[in-house]
């Protein structure tokens, strides 16, 4: 969940999957340099286009200072405990691929719709079940939800303009919009539709109360 645009990171490259997490890592707004001794074909295009500093060569310490998250793949796995100890000497947020007792953080296995971000995680201890529960959950939330959540950020304005001075009607507002049939009528292509079926909802207190849904006590932020 960390926002990486224009963030500078480190990534000690040579391992199987190096191309792609970088890649990965580029598709979020980073900078990278990666150094890694092997030629990564794939990454060619961003190493034109500037979003990537590539040395090819192996790691040496010191190769972490000025930078505050780092991955580590390196092609020999052992270097993780002597990159760990530089990442803890420097107070770098270090991620070594498939090592967790040098990890600061894991990665967890996200599907994506939109602003809707879904993450599943095993703690590191078997990331293939937390890759298939997120296929489950792609298959259950599709791109309906991206355009749901489009739709949903056009409406926080109205609601702080409807309620500007109680939380609670605000909270109210919301959960009467969520559980409205908005999100069945985006699915079925009725944008319009659904844009009336929110503001119905919005507006009227009454408005889903046939649907016999209570109002969570959970905090809408």
């Amino acid at each position: 969940m960390l926002n990486l645009q224009g963030k500078k990171v480190l990534f000690i490259g040579g391992g199987l999957e190096t191309a792609s997490k970088v890649q990965k890592l580029l598709e979020q707004g980073a900078w990278v340099r990666l150094i890694s001794p092997l030629h990564h074909p794939e990454l060619e295009e961003a190493l034109r286009q500037g979003r990537l500093e590539w040395q090819q060569r192996s790691y040496t310490y010191g190769d972490l200072a000025g930078f505050v998250l780092c991955f580590s793949h390196p092609v020999d796995p052992s270097l993780n405990s002597i990159i760990a100890q530089e990442a803890r000497e420097r107070g770098v947020w270090l991620n070594a691929v498939d090592d967790p007792p040098h990890c600061d953080f894991i990665l967890p296995s996200v599907h994506r719709q939109g602003d809707l971000v879904l993450a599943v995680s095993t703690s590191g201890v078997a990331p293939a079940l937390a890759v298939r529960i997120r296929e489950r959950l792609a298959a259950e939330y599709g791109p309906e939800y991206a355009e749901y959540l489009e739709l949903l950020r056009s409406f926080r304005p109205l609601v702080k303009q409807a309620y500007p001075h109680s939380f609670e009607a605000r909270k109210a507002a919301w959960y009467r919009m969520i559980d409205s049939e908005a999100l069945d009528l985006i699915f079925l292509g009725e944008h319009e539709r659904a844009r009336a079926v929110l503001l119905q909802s919005l507006y009227d207190p009454n408005s889903v109360r046939q649907m016999g849904k209570p109002t969570p006590s959970v905090e809408v932020v």
